[in-house]
């Protein structure tokens, strides 16, 4: 299912790295790398005409302008498969631009994922996915709980998604070249 996500830039694409690696030397978590760039998904989707879409995209990049975000806390997800991850700080500005990309895919009659759903969508950063075990991600939770977690960042484009071989990979990026989000601290 192709996927569409907002990107992180550096130096927080970096930071977020980093916090992998930690779980990488001291756990041998890897699973992540099935999905190696730090990002936000905003929707699942599938059975769109993919050039009508990435035509639909452009043009509504061209008003939407980069938004910060930031993250708070520490989050677990049990089903269907562990996970750890940073809840980002829902704004009216990051809700408006999900339900804009929702209701999108829905005039172009595409199929959607419903945990993607905007009343459902939680938007996070993961930090440990796909080979994280109950058991470890306990242990995940001890060390995440030593760092300072808190990130704020700005987001400039969105990415189309697709699982291509072992991951996914990066199919098209549009920047977002409208006037600048501003929101609330």
């Amino acid at each position: 299912m192709p996927l569409l996500a907002m990107l992180l830039h550096e130096p927080a694409a970096s930071t977020v790295r980093g916090w992998w690696d930690l779980l990488e030397r001291e756990l041998g978590l890897q699973g992540l790398r099935r999905v190696p760039f730090p990002h936000v998904t905003l929707l699942g989707y599938s059975g769109l005409d993919q050039g009508r879409f990435r035509r639909e995209l452009e043009t509504r990049a061209e008003h939407l302008g980069p938004i910060t975000l930031r993250t708070s806390g520490l989050g677990l997800f049990f089903q269907p498969l562990p996970v750890i991850y940073l809840p980002v700080v829902r704004s009216r500005a990051l809700n408006r631009l999900h339900r804009e990309m929702w209701e999108t895919v829905e005039s172009l009659e595409g199929e959607l994922s419903p945990i993607h759903a905007p009343d459902a969508w939680s938007p996070h950063l993961t930090l440990a996915q796909f080979d994280l075990t109950p058991e470890l991600q306990q242990e995940a939770v001890r060390i995440l709980s030593r760092q300072d977690l808190s990130l704020e960042f700005e987001v400039r484009n969105l990415t189309l998604f697709e699982w291509i071989g072992p991951r996914f990979e990066p199919l098209d990026r549009y920047p977002l070249l409208g006037e600048r989000v501003v929101t609330p601290g």
